[in-house]
């Protein structure tokens, strides 16, 4: 029962890791790089703007738009000198997971595969596929840890990839 439960819980945390880790990295490069204080920055800029009368104060109208210009610019060359950084993080990130993803599994899978995890099946509830249940063991109904494993990483995967983010 035990394996059961830490199959379940592996198989989790390799999608939620995959699906979630590219993004909290994206929130973290985000803060990272600047953006945030330079939006922030803007929006003061034009709430301030946005109380001046542009027909009595032109002047600070007029400089302040041009403040508000300026980090704009400012914004928009960092984002493009950060987009191609960023998509290498990203990607270089993803990729190790997916590489300790495929390791844990092989190794998990290699550790456990003559385990039985369901024992005493009724033979007629899967009479045509019970060898396949009960694959890489002979023992007819039983249900092996390689047929459960399969089937936890399917469910979590669909789980997961229905969670929006």
């Amino acid at each position: 029962m035990d394996l059961l439960f830490w199959s379940i819980i592996f198989s989790y945390l390799n999608f939620l890791s995959i699906k979630f880790t590219p993004k909290l990295i994206s929130l973290f490069l985000y803060y990272y790089n600047g953006e945030q204080k330079i939006k922030s920055e803007i929006l003061l800029l034009e709430k301030e703007q946005s109380k001046i009368s542009i027909v009595k104060e032109f002047a600070k109208h007029a400089k302040l738009q041009r403040k508000i210009n300026m980090l704009i610019k400012q914004m928009e060359y960092n984002f493009q000198k950060n987009v191609s950084r960023n998509m290498k993080i990203k990607m270089t990130c993803t990729l190790i997971l997916y590489f300790f993803s495929v390791v844990s599994n092989y190794i998990f899978i290699s550790k456990y595969r003559y385990e039985i995890v369901l024992d005493q099946l009724p033979s007629e509830w899967f009479s045509p596929f019970s060898w396949l249940i009960s694959w890489p063991l002979s023992k007819v109904g039983t249900m092996s840890f390689f047929f459960w494993f399969c089937c936890t990483n399917y469910v979590a995967q669909a789980t997961v990839n229905g969670i929006q983010f």
